[in-house]
């Protein structure tokens, strides 16, 4: 089964507490001053990035075949308010080591990488600062990949949800989808080359409407926790399988609680039949237990 994890691993956490991403929030970077500020954020960053080493080998290790990187990785990087340059990171060249490490180790170890930017990432907003942003931070997380030496393709995925559900007091579904298109194409070419769109928990983009606006443009992520809670006429799966043509599609499958169906449950209450069936895809976990969970499906 190629089962990946999502971000963190709860079973390195558990093992030490310093395997934990560290964060720093612009609030705590405010207030120090700047000669302070950016080398303790660089620090942070490296620390990060040599935990993702560690948790791609953990995977490998495992027979965990995946491993979608964390939005963590880089904290306050694009925040437009600090305006902070990679090349200011005093661990500059030590973070850029470190990830090609990462890459190199994601190929000798046959371990895939994905990333899923934020939710405040809108390429199809109406608000246009939040385009820009969504573009700064998407173009970043693709430099990142870039950095690791990882194909500019979509074996490496970034997957985004749309996260705006048309208005159509405003506007039709054609105009709707040019938006996001023309401000896709206003991302790198690292980002278009790697894009991919997920269907949504709620809202308008359920698998069936995205597969009829987006199909023909972009590999599509079928996440069956969101198919459940925001269904389709049908399942959809073999559909956003053929979208991805020669490349092993990325799928994310989870349960939700019995009290609120959308939250992500801790484990596996089943051995999931739909990854059994769809051995062709890679399976993001996105479980609360996290490896704890995928360790409980391949060893059973």
């Amino acid at each position: 089964m190629k089962i990946g994890l999502v971000c963190i691993s709860e079973i390195l956490k558990e093992q030490n507490k310093q395997f934990a991403f560290q964060t720093m929030t612009r609030k705590c970077f405010s207030q120090m001053t700047r000669s302070q500020a950016i080398p303790k954020l660089s620090s942070r960053i490296l620390h990060n990035c040599k935990l993702t080493e560690k948790i791609v080998r953990h995977c490998a290790d495992h027979k965990i075949s995946h491993y979608r990187i964390s939005s963590c990785l880089m904290p306050l990087i694009t925040d437009p308010t600090l305006n902070i340059s990679y090349e200011e990171l005093p661990d500059f060249n030590a973070i850029a080591q470190s990830l090609l490490r990462i890459g190199q180790l994601s190929k000798m170890l046959n371990v895939s990488l994905s990333s899923h930017p934020d939710q405040f990432n809108v390429l199809a907003s109406y608000n246009e600062l939040t385009v820009e942003k969504s573009i700064s931070e998407l173009n970043h997380q693709a430099y990142v990949f870039d950095l690791m030496g990882m194909p500019q393709d979509y074996s490496c995925p970034m997957c985004l949800h749309l996260n705006k559900s048309p208005d159509f007091k405003q506007e039709n579904l054609d105009s709707y989808v040019n938006r996001f298109k023309s401000n896709l194409q206003k991302c790198s070419s690292s980002v278009r080359n790697r894009l991919v769109l997920e269907n949504e928990d709620s809202g308008f983009w359920n698998a069936e409407n995205l597969y009829n606006s987006f199909g023909c443009f972009i590999p599509l992520v079928f996440d069956n926790l969101h198919d459940s809670c925001n269904p389709s006429s049908s399942c959809l799966l073999n559909v956003f399988k053929e979208t991805w043509g020669s490349y092993t599609p990325v799928m994310h499958w989870s349960e939700g609680t019995a009290e609120k169906p959308r939250s992500h449950a801790q484990f596996a209450s089943f051995i999931p039949e739909v990854i059994a069936k769809n051995l062709d895809c890679v399976w993001e976990f996105e479980l609360k237990g996290k490896d704890k969970a995928i360790l409980k499906i391949l060893n059973y």
